[in-house]
């Protein structure tokens, strides 16, 4: 993680994306350790499973309005959908970079930086923030 920071640190972003609860709390500290002006969470939610899952957004509004370079961030990366989702709704003119804590091997889509790779047989990753039960 220390390699990450300090690849992040030399890119000198406008803004950072939080994608969903826990992008937004990643998301949320990083803006805060790396001095970013601009936070933006984004809510995004998966709702089904497999080929009928579907990501369900919350109030999207300002996305196509971001501009400059952004570093767009979630906590785990499965197969890449929601990542994607929020990534065809900023704006061409934004310069996007994306990171992840966890990145799953085998998933559709390729961060530019990620914390750590999981297996492919991994299915879900409970993270302190998550609810129980």
């Amino acid at each position: 993680m220390e390699r990450v920071h300090d690849e992040v640190m030399l890119r000198n972003f406008d803004g950072i994306v939080g994608i969903g609860r826990g992008g937004s709390i990643i998301a949320a500290y990083m803006a805060s350790k790396l001095g970013l002006p601009t936070f933006y969470p984004l809510f995004v939610r998966h709702v089904g499973r497999g080929k009928d899952m579907k990501i369900v957004a919350h109030d999207l509004g300002q996305v196509k309005s971001l501009r400059g370079r952004l570093l767009v961030v979630d906590d785990w990366l499965c197969d890449g959908r929601a990542m994607k989702y929020i990534l065809d709704r900023i704006s061409e003119e934004a310069q996007v970079t994306t990171l992840v804590l966890f990145n799953r091997r085998g998933s559709a889509f390729t961060p530019d930086f990620v914390g750590a790779y999981v297996e492919e047989k991994e299915r879900e990753i409970m993270f302190p923030y998550d609810a129980l039960g």
